[in-house]
């Protein structure tokens, strides 16, 4: 059933992809860091592995959650430009990770990704009302 709302739904859609992915990424970091403050002499290859595999993962939620939160929206091309705007913004609000890291360690993180998380809920609720209308 096609919403009402398109670009509602397209614009909290663009924000749940952007916050799910996120703190998906966000997520791998925050592993990485615990796992360095308990051994110090963690692998660079462990690291990247784990912050390859979050990075990966992270933009693929983003593009699937930008894709399936617009199904509401019958057009393919703006349903994947959604899904599209979705991976740069995670890209943009995984950044915010960086400076809470720097600020504040791996507890700065984890105050950040229980905002993430927040924010994913929000959003998720938001782009399900707008579908609907």
């Amino acid at each position: 059933m096609p919403t009402s709302d398109p670009v509602g739904t397209a614009l909290w859609s663009i924000g749940a992809g952007a916050t799910t992915g996120a703190a998906v990424m966000s997520a791998g970091v925050l592993v990485v860091r615990l796992l360095q403050t308990r051994d110090p002499h963690l692998s660079v290859d462990v690291s990247a592995q784990i912050l390859t595999t979050s990075v990966f993962v992270g933009l693929v939620a983003a593009v699937a959650t930008g894709w399936l939160r617009t199904r509401a929206v019958p057009d393919p091309w703006r349903r994947g430009v959604t899904a599209a705007v979705a991976v740069f913004g995670a890209a943009l609000v995984a950044v915010v990770a960086t400076a809470a890291d720097t600020i504040a360690g791996w507890q700065g993180l984890a105050a950040y990704l229980t905002l993430l998380f927040a924010a994913v809920v929000f959003t998720h609720r938001q782009a399900a009302r707008a579908a609907q209308r």
